[in-house]
């Protein structure tokens, strides 16, 4: 069946293919199968050859019915055009010479996304060597002379840009001109940044030490990995150096018009956005401890993420760099005497709150012989593996990490102790220089009057630095309340005399302007800023497929077959295809290796359970089915027979499990098939989006359409992050509109994903999220504002009248107000009756002299209470968040 339906000037066309045949009335059982397998199409296809006219692109929405970043995404994707639409089916087609020459329906679609690099012309550039940079405070005119060269390169690059904007349509130049207008912005902050490392000594032996320290950790972590290089090897990515230079002068001097600006790194997973802001985190320590000698010790750096892995991950990641820093410390007087440290801030499933907990942790290893839960299981400079008895000292008074190896720069000091601690209690006494958290922990400072180490204390400057890791996932109810909680920090920060820089980073976002001013108050300049294609940002450009493979993804659709049936047969069949394609093969072993565990994605908890049972049966029946099928080819047959693959090994990394149980799965992960432990399958929910970083995974099968398209985007790119390209499987379910949607748009939707991902939804300042946390965030700045109400017995001086007090409460007003000016007058009137309902406790208390507390004991009815948890018997005046990982409304359930 044809249908032409008249558009414009042209005509949209519908093709159609029915089958007709009709199913017996009566058939049942074995018969029914028959027939309806005798009566349906097999690999049916639809074919269109052009041999007259055009086909023309497909309808796009009008341009002026677009907001303005709709309008720049619009114009960075206007040449990939859209020619067909499928229905029940993919569509795809064929362009020659600019002009559509076949088009045809595909019922398995794959599409070849090519690889972003950020190793752009400039790559062989001596400014981009850490020694050489490292090396620009005793050789100063020619290393500024290479930075000003490098600088230029990418602003006769924006020039460029600016000159291609007449020949725009008209509609497009408004949104190109300020896209280069932004460009032209970090072009001048560039510049500035410059500028203050010719002129300030300080902050250019600052920026010597960071690339000094960068350097260290790199080369020491090629010797782990048994690859040592010449130290001119470790360089910069163009685009981790030119966002050092953009944000150098905004984090050194508050002054700087861009404190106020959050610089988001937006680039694609695995392009270097840690070391990027690592190179920043150097910097930032080096030169407070050269500026403030006395009181820059302390927590410099606040470093937060969401997922509790992903946490333990980069702690792990960033502890050699603190340890490079340390060390580079005790060479130099100008440093100061207190050590530079990390330590991480988690729950107590991830690391022990208590010098109790972790020394019951240890003697229980000890008795059994293996190694402790405390997140580090080796020396994070030497490599050498710990041992419970040997390397952790823990006493229920302290707790330290150490090195026992000579060779070891910290095993040959006198104490061998690392500069990193986990423990809580050691955290709050000795408070680390670069704090890594979850943010869900930031909700202790509510309840917690030791976390006042973090913020300065008595004795130190308050931390310059916060880092929003994935900034992408701090959306939704975690979002709106978190904050909240971040309107507090800033505000205690402030009123303590400091006004943080922040950075967050992301490899998938919209509207990021409007989430950084709910969140944080703040203005956002994304790095590297746009290009007008969005194959050329200059920083990061689109590498053809002729000189590099790309990521392929496969639609997979099963429309006769259930959801909890279509897994299985692709499972088996990719099961089986390694083995059966490069085994004995000499020359393909590393894309056997690279395609043998398949990584299988679920966007919920029921998915992984349903996928599990599958593969315990279903998909080893499959596999006896496919080999029985082939007998045509005896060789297969006999190669697939010799493997064990009949039961796959398989494991699962969801948050049902706790963090030492996925640490181990991780690390399964990165065994090859010839070792021990090497998996078959994992069954992963969406943890896994951000933080797996195995470089020999390259197989994948995402088990239904993901909710959001970021999440797609950042599930797939876990593998093919190494030489063997990647293969990711869409799953598709035939009952679920949204997965049917995705698979009919499979070519438009892959060709340009970037294009598709959907704006978070953030509110902070809603009824239901204050109620949630505006109470909480009002004690966090009382209590650690620094004006005598921190003790837990302080709550009851609270005294709305005193100066300071009125002076907090109207700086936390103004900073809710930055967030959501529309709302202020709701905000700040919550605040006003918050503050009247506290003052109405604490004299209620006075006159039945009872003792009102921050936090009482749950069974503790001698004294009155502030705060509460909500399933708390014994309730205070406001139930308070003790972790924003469940941030919903609870019911409690009781027998009757």
């Amino acid at each position: 069946d044809v249908q032409w339906r008249h558009f414009a000037d042209g005509w949209i066309v519908t093709i159609s293919l029915c089958n007709a045949q009709e199913l017996s009335d009566g058939a049942t059982g074995r018969d029914y199968v028959y027939e309806r397998a005798e009566k349906t199409l097999f690999e049916a296809r639809l074919r269109c050859v052009i041999d007259a006219g055009d086909v023309g692109v497909y309808p796009r929405v009008d341009s002026s019915l677009l907001d303005q970043e709709e309008q720049e995404i619009e114009l960075q994707y206007a040449h990939r055009h859209i020619y067909a639409i499928g229905h029940g089916c993919a569509a795809n087609w064929e362009v020659k010479d600019g002009k559509v020459v076949e088009l045809r329906s595909d019922a398995m679609p794959a599409v070849e996304v090519p690889q972003m690099t950020a190793d752009t012309g400039s790559g062989g550039e001596p400014v981009l060597s850490l020694a050489r940079l490292a090396d620009i405070d005793n050789d100063h005119t020619s290393r500024m002379s290479d930075l000003d060269k490098f600088i230029s390169g990418y602003e006769s690059w924006v020039a460029s840009q600016q000159a291609s904007i007449p020949a725009l349509p008209d509609d497009d130049r408004a949104a190109a001109n300020r896209m280069t207008e932004r460009m032209n912005t970090a072009v001048s902050r560039m510049r500035i940044s410059l500028r203050l490392l010719g002129n300030n000594a300080q902050a250019r032996l600052a920026f010597s030490l960071a690339n000094r320290a960068m350097l260290d950790q790199m080369r020491q972590h090629g010797r782990l990995q048994g690859k040592p290089s010449a130290d001119d090897a470790y360089r910069w990515r163009p685009f981790q150096l030119a966002f050092l230079l953009t944000t150098l002068e905004s984090t050194a001097n508050e002054d700087n018009e861009f404190r106020d600006t959050v610089d988001l790194i937006w680039f694609p997973t695995g392009g270097g956005k840690t070391e990027a802001y690592l190179g920043l985190i150097a910097f930032q320590i080096a030169l407070r401890r050269l500026r403030h000698s006395d009181t820059g010790g302390g927590t410099t750096i606040l470093m937060r993420y969401t997922l509790r892995l992903l946490t333990r991950d980069q702690f792990i990641r960033a502890t050699r760099l603190i340890c490079a820093l340390e060390l580079i410390r005790r060479e130099r007087e100008d440093l100061g005497s207190p050590p530079i440290t990390i330590g991480m801030w988690v729950g107590e499933a991830t690391s022990p709150n208590t010098f109790q907990k972790a020394a019951e942790l240890v003697s229980k290893a000890i008795a059994a012989n293996e190694k402790p839960e405390l997140v580090l299981d080796h020396c994070p400079w030497c490599g050498q593996g710990f041992e419970a008895g040997r390397n952790y000292d823990s006493t229920t008074k302290h707790f330290h990490f150490l090195c026992r190896n000579p060779g070891c720069s910290f095993g040959n000091s006198p104490d061998g102790v690392l500069p990193c601690n986990i423990v809580d209690e050691a955290l709050y006494a000795e408070p680390p220089t670069m704090l890594v958290a979850t943010v869900d922990k930031f909700a202790r400072l509510a309840w917690e009057e030791r976390a006042n180490a973090f913020l300065g204390g008595t004795r130190h400057r308050p931390p310059e630095l916060i880092i929003q890791d994935e900034l992408h996932l701090i959306a939704s109810a975690l979002g709106s309340v978190a904050g909240l909680y971040e309107a507090a920090i800033d505000t205690v920060l402030q009123l303590r005399g400091v006004y943080p820089k922040y950075i967050a980073s992301t490899a998938t976002i919209r509207m990021a302007d409007q989430q950084v001013k709910r969140l944080y108050g703040r203005e956002v300049a994304v790095f590297p800023p746009p290009g007008l294609s969005c194959d050329d940002a200059y920083f990061a450009r689109t590498v053809p497929l002729e000189q590099r493979p790309g990521r392929i993804y496969v639609g997979y659709l099963a429309p006769m077959v259930k959801r909890q049936q279509c897994l299985a047969p692709l499972a088996a069949a990719l099961l089986l295809a390694p083995y059966v394609l490069f085994e004995g093969d000499q020359h393909e072993l590393e894309l056997l290796d690279a395609w043998w565990t398949q990584v299988v994605y679920h966007g919920s908890l029921k998915g992984v359970g349903n996928s599990h049972t599958a593969f315990a049966s279903d998909v080893r029946d499959f596999m006896r089915l496919l080999l029985d099928t082939t007998v045509a080819h005896a060789q297969e047959h006999k190669k697939a027979n010799k493997t064990d693959r009949s039961t796959p090994s398989i494991a699962q990394l969801t948050s049902l499990q706790t963090a030492s149980q996925n640490a181990d799965i991780f690390a399964r992960l990165s065994k090859t098939r010839e070792e021990d432990g090497c998996l078959d399958a994992v069954l992963a929910t969406n943890m896994i989006s951000v933080g797996l970083d195995v470089a020999r995974l390259a197989l994948m099968i995402i088990n239904g359409q993901p909710l959001t398209t970021a999440e797609y985007i950042q599930a797939s790119s876990r593998v093919g992050r190494s030489d063997a390209p990647g293969i990711v499987f869409a799953n598709y379910y035939r009952e679920q509109a949204r997965s049917l949607s995705h698979y009919e748009s499979f070519r438009p939707y892959h060709e340009a994903f970037y294009r598709f991902v959907e704006p978070t939804s953030v509110t902070p300042y809603t009824y239901q999220a204050r109620l949630r946390a505006l109470p909480a965030a009002l004690v966090i700045v009382m209590r650690h504002g620094g004006f005598g109400l921190l003790n837990n017995g302080a709550a009851a001086n609270f005294d709305p009248n005193d100066s300071q007090v009125s002076k907090a409460v109207q700086q936390l007003k103004r900073r809710c107000v930055l967030s959501s000016p529309d709302q202020g007058d709701e905000v700040s009137g919550h605040i006003d009756t918050l503050i009247a309902d506290w003052q109405v406790e604490v004299e209620r208390c006075r006159l039945a002299r009872r003792q009102l507390e921050y936090q009482v004991p749950e069974k503790d009815n001698g004294r009155d209470r502030l705060l509460y948890n909500h399933d708390d018997r014994i309730r205070g005046l406001w139930p308070t968040l003790q972790s924003l990982r469940n941030v919903e409304n609870t019911a409690l359930l009781k027998a009757l």
